[in-house]
Order: C-alpha cells, then structure tokens, then sequence
C-alpha cells in the first residue's frame, strides 16, 4: 500500500488543459489524458466528475461505480481509486479542489458533515437535464474566472460562486439524500452542533472552552472530534468564522477599527492588532487601505 501513487493538484499543475489555480482548484475535461487509474491512486484532493457522455466505472475503497450520462460523481480525500475505465465515447467535466479550499469554504454552507456523510455512502447522484444545465453553467464561470485571481476582490468573487454551487448542489441532494442518507455517528452530530453554534453566534467568541461547554463535552474532546471528522482544529475552524467576520466588517462597515474590535469583543485594540496581523498577514489599518484600494481599482476597470 505505500507504494500507490498519489493523486493531488500539484500533479495536474501544467498538464495540457487544466486550468489551474494556486494550488486549490483544477478545471479540465481531457479525462483520458489525465490520471490512468488502472493502477490505484489515494486522492488527496476532492473531485467532482460530470459525465456529458458516455460511461464510466472505478473501484472506490474495493466497491465498483458505474456512472453514466448526467450522472455527477464525487470523491473525497483518502479514498483509492482503481480500475477505472472510460468508453471510447466519454465526455465528461472535471472539478479538483484541495482540502485546504474545502475546509475554508464549505463550513460556510452550514452542512459539510451532511454533504461528506453522503458522498462517502454513495459517490454518484444521477442529476435531471435542468440540474446539468446549472453545473454547466458554474463550471463554465468558474473556469473562466480562475484565469483572472490577480487581486483579493477576484478570489472572493469565486469564492462567492462556488458556495453559490454548493448551495445548489444541496438543494439536488434533498431529492436523493433521504434514500442514501446514513445516520450520523455521535462525534458527526456533535461536530455538526459546533458548527451551528459558531454560524449562528454573534459577535464569536474565541475559545475551545467556551463551544465545549455550551455542548457539554471537555475542550479535549471536542478538539479530538474536530480532528476526525473535519480534519482540522477546533481552534482553526473558530478562527475562520472569526477571521470572515473582521473580514465583512473592515470591508462593508464604517465603523473604526476601535469599534469593530469592541464589537466583535476583542478585550483590546492591541489584541486585536495582533490577532489581525496574524491572520491577514498585515496591520488592521493596512488591512483596510488595502481594501479601500482594491475597491477602488475595480470602480476603476
């Protein structure tokens, strides 16, 4: 087993059409011409596979899977893929993220144990022509706005369409779910309780502790459980919802940073400082120039 390749972005990074992306995205419909997965591959990235024609089969964990047209296919890291095969006539659209980008952006959706509980049980869902219509179109977008990611603004904007598609995505998977859907594990549901307390609370507070405590668990617990089911830290996970409310705040709220920091109930300006600097990678006060001065360029263009 430690001898089976290694399937991860890097590898795509320079292959003839894929449209690639610093690292979290790869965009390509050339599926004969990319991995052979008649040897087996462990992913390290998610895929997300669309058959416009064709079939398609792969061993997933040991299980066969065959998708044929408008079925979607998806696939989470860890996962071995082995003999797959592709019929001459196959067409198909391809979606790579990395784990990193999964992580930042699907927490913001509210259910990543749902949609990963799900995919794991059953990693095809056959879509209706309209639903293929609609991923067509993100896919279409989303390969055209990865070439231009030159400025923050850019980024956000696909990261804006891509939750937009998970949103939809969902919206498919309440028609097929409740035939596949499993239940969740105590540490799914637990994790999944977390992750509502720091959607829906406001202004967050920053502590392991204090989520621990609200779901009756020791911070210990709840850190190992955020360790394997969504495979990041406790603490990071608080610090992404932290960090995207700076983020909205600096950009679409006048308010000073004196008083953002006492709203998001920061004891202090110089925690605050520190906690920015940290996170963003400069000063709030150079954080929000920048804002102001990438604003600025795109009222500009």
């Amino acid at each position: 087993m430690e001898n089976i390749e290694k399937a991860s972005l890097s590898g795509l990074n320079g292959q003839k059409g894929v449209v690639y992306n610093d690292g979290e995205l790869a965009f390509f419909d050339n599926m004969h011409d990319i991995y052979s997965l008649l040897s087996p591959i462990r992913l390290e990235i998610y895929v997300v596979v669309l058959v416009r024609k064709g079939r398609a089969s792969v061993m997933v964990n040991g299980t066969t899977y065959e998708a044929k047209e408008n079925d979607i296919f998806i696939c989470s890291p860890n996962n071995i893929l082995d003999n797959g095969m592709l019929s001459i006539d196959f067409e198909g659209l391809c979606i790579c993220f990395s784990s990193a980008y999964v992580q930042r952006i699907i927490p913001l959706a509210g259910n990543s144990v749902e949609l990963k509980v799900i995919f794991d049980n059953n990693p095809i869902c056959a879509l209706t022509p309209e639903e293929v219509s609609v991923f067509c179109q993100y896919y279409d977008l989303l390969r055209l706005k990865i070439q231009y990611t030159s400025s923050v603004i850019q980024k956000k904007v696909i990261d804006t369409i891509m939750l937009a598609l998970v949103y939809d995505m969902q919206i498919v998977l309440n028609r097929v779910a409740p035939i596949r859907l499993r239940s969740f594990t105590a540490r799914e549901t637990i994790f999944k309780h977390f992750l509502d307390l720091l959607d829906s609370s406001y202004p967050k507070q920053r502590t392991v502790a204090y989520y621990a405590d609200k779901l009756n668990i020791t911070p210990k617990y709840l850190s190992s459980i955020c360790k394997q089911v969504g495979n990041q830290k406790a603490s990071d996970i608080i610090d992404k919802f932290v960090v995207k409310d700076i983020d909205y705040l600096m950009k679409h709220s006048s308010k000073s940073i004196k008083e953002i920091a006492g709203e998001l109930d920061f004891p202090n300006l110089s925690f605050f400082g520190k906690y920015v600097k940290k996170h963003f990678g400069m000063s709030p006060k150079a954080y929000r120039a920048y804002v102001l001065e990438e604003a600025s360029r795109v009222c500009e263009s």
